[in-house]
């Protein structure tokens, strides 16, 4: 008899509920899709943001590729000549290259993380700026939904609203 009458009062409220919807004009879901990586470094101000952060960088990056070119040199002189070398000269060039290596992965590795911290840090300063433009397009275009560009297979470029983000972050500048 319960059971009755909570099949009763859940088809009653599933009845009550459709007619509501069905009450309400029908509108199509606006959906769209945002690769927010690419809105943002598409931005002038993001991108001279980066090329600074580059430029502060450029030191460390010089001396990685000459680590690395000294180090293909003494590859190269080892094996022309390791044949004709003394086993004290060829241990003497190993351990030559040995420390070219490691300090090229040394430095390769804090070059590494200093980019990653410095594009973090240029996204958190752009993030407002990024968040305001969003939410305008969205209010604009009535979208509903909003999908990362990464998470979609496939999207029809009109659907796409990373352009317009870029240049309202360009216009906002």
């Amino acid at each position: 008899m319960k059971r009755c009458s909570l099949l009763l009062i859940l088809a009653t409220s599933l009845v009550f509920s459709l007619t509501a919807a069905a009450d309400q004009p029908a509108r199509a879901q606006r959906i769209a899709v945002l690769d927010w990586q690419q809105a943002l470094m598409s931005s002038q101000q993001a991108r001279a943001d980066l090329q600074a952060a580059e430029e502060r960088l450029s030191n460390d990056q010089s001396r990685a590729r000459q680590l690395r070119e000294e180090a293909n040199a003494l590859q190269e002189r080892m094996q022309r000549d390791g044949d004709i070398m003394s086993s004290d000269e060829r241990r003497r060039l190993n351990q030559e290259i040995e420390q070219k290596a490691q300090e090229f992965q040394f430095l390769m590795s804090r070059l590494q993380r200093q980019q990653q911290e410095m594009q973090q840090e240029i996204v958190e300063r752009h993030r407002p700026a990024l968040e305001q433009a969003v939410n305008e397009l969205i209010e604009e275009h009535q979208i509903d939904l909003l999908l990362d560009r990464q998470a979609v297979a496939f999207v029809r470029p009109q659907y796409d609203l990373t352009p317009a983000v870029a240049e309202k972050l360009n216009a906002a500048q």
